[in-house]
């Protein structure tokens, strides 16, 4: 998958640090996962765990704490989640179709109980996946950020591992603090931290990609 390069996104470089005022995007590359480090069992568990984990660790110690935790988990789990999205792809997945990469990509993530994921290009280079069904979000949390963390982690492995290099992933929407959906904005590092500043600056989602 190496040499399939994610539409709208072009790897560069490594990311800066997080902020306390928006949850900190996620970074990636990272390399395969060694044969004695792979493991092809799976834990079903219900989505409600996620909810309740973040909770646990917000009480124990910050939501910025957990924000990190949970990006740091989710990176590390998507190196699993990338080995069972790359059976669906056959040996050359790098020869797969812009069109048929997505198509199999929002489906396995349908099919694995995370949701439904709708797939657009918003700007020459970024893109955003949107679900108004996510399983990590918890619309009865009435958080005021964005709550996600874990899926960011693991979409910026993911989608790092097939571009072969960094790739920036922001969650701009959250069904957790009462968005209609879950959106996660996603590119090479330089475009998410212009876009990263816009927003914290105030700007609309749509007004900021306009002034990109």
């Amino acid at each position: 998958m190496a040499g399939w390069k994610v539409p709208g996104a072009t790897p560069k470089g490594s990311l800066s640090g997080p902020s306390e005022v928006w949850p900190p995007w996620s970074e990636a590359y990272i390399g395969g996962v060694s044969g004695s480090d792979a493991d092809d069992r799976e834990l079903l568990l219900p989505p409600s765990a996620l909810a309740h984990l973040r909770r646990a660790f917000r009480k124990e110690g910050s939501a910025l704490g957990a924000v990190h935790a949970f990006h740091d988990a989710g990176f590390a789990t998507g190196a699993a989640v990338f080995e069972q999205l790359s059976r669906r792809f056959g040996p050359e997945p790098s020869g797969s179709s812009e069109t048929t990469f997505w198509r199999e990509f929002t489906a396995f993530f349908r099919a694995t109980g995370w949701g439904d994921l709708t797939h657009k290009r918003v700007h020459p280079g970024l893109a955003i996946l949107r679900s108004n069904n996510w399983s990590e979000s918890d619309p009865s949390s009435g958080d005021t950020q964005p709550g996600c963390a874990f899926t960011s982690g693991v979409l910026a492995h993911l989608l790092g591992r097939v571009a072969g290099g960094p790739i920036a992933v922001l969650e701009v929407g959250c069904r957790s603090k009462g968005d209609r959906e879950c959106s996660f904005v996603f590119g090479s590092e330089g475009a998410i931290h212009d876009l990263y500043g816009l927003l914290l600056d105030g700007a609309p989602l749509e007004t900021a990609l306009q002034r990109m």
